[in-house]
């Protein structure tokens, strides 16, 4: 059975995979895992960001002995594994991504970053609130948003996936994004998509960015259709 990797985009954590997971079972050997920072897990020394996720990545496959396991990567978790693969190809399989922001500039990151205030979403917001408390736990989640706006500002400065380096991604990479996507666009994908040396872009109808309102049933049977 084909391994696969799924991974958690900002502010998210592994059990929001809980859904997809049971769906996905019985076609592939599914594996998780939190980012540090995220769901509980401990904040890394190294830092927040994805250089340090890339390499929690590279130690996950490593340690469970996945080289070669194929990935999904939802939001940041796609933009985690490309970087990974630019400098690793052979460490990974083929790459899927969902809603990954690829083009990032200082005006984005700006605008993006406004609403990731924990105290503005206490306000505004109430159950998101109480929903990232739950996910990473009272005493971290203020952090992580706070860490997690740093790290767009920092993208939108110096985006880690460029004309550079992005070629140096030989694996097969599948470029998903929902058609009522409202956080990234059709162009920033397909461009991507373009420069990869393996790469594909599908938009998929009906589908918004926030996982949690994805139809599960579509998202597993595209991942089917392109993995199997």
């Amino acid at each position: 059975m084909k391994k696969l990797i799924l991974l958690h985009g900002a502010l998210g954590s592994a059990s929001m995979f809980d859904g997809l997971t049971e769906k996905l079972k019985g076609s592939f050997e599914v594996y998780a895992f939190n980012f540090s920072g995220h769901g509980g897990a401990p904040v890394n020394e190294e830092g927040f960001g994805i250089e340090v996720f890339a390499e929690e990545l590279k130690a996950f496959i490593i340690n469970n002995k996945l080289e070669e396991a194929d990935i999904f990567g939802y939001s940041m978790g796609g933009y985690v594994a490309l970087y990974l693969a630019a400098s690793q190809p052979n460490l990974i399989g083929k790459i899927v991504s969902l809603g990954t922001k690829l083009a990032w500039t200082a005006e984005g990151a700006e605008e993006e970053t406004a609403r990731l205030n924990p105290e503005l979403i206490k306000e505004k917001v109430p159950k998101y609130a109480a929903l990232l408390k739950e996910r990473h736990g009272k005493k971290q989640w203020k952090q992580v948003i706070w860490q997690t706006a740093g790290m767009m500002l920092e993208l939108g400065d110096e985006p880690l996936l460029t004309m550079e380096n992005l070629p140096l991604v030989t694996n097969e990479v599948t470029i998903l994004l929902g058609a009522d996507d409202n956080m990234v666009s059709k162009e920033e994908s397909e461009n991507v998509a373009t420069i990869l040396p393996n790469g594909k872009f599908i938009s998929i109808p009906n589908m918004p960015h926030p996982l949690e309102k994805l139809d599960t049933g579509v998202l597993c049977e595209n991942l089917k259709s392109i993995l199997i």
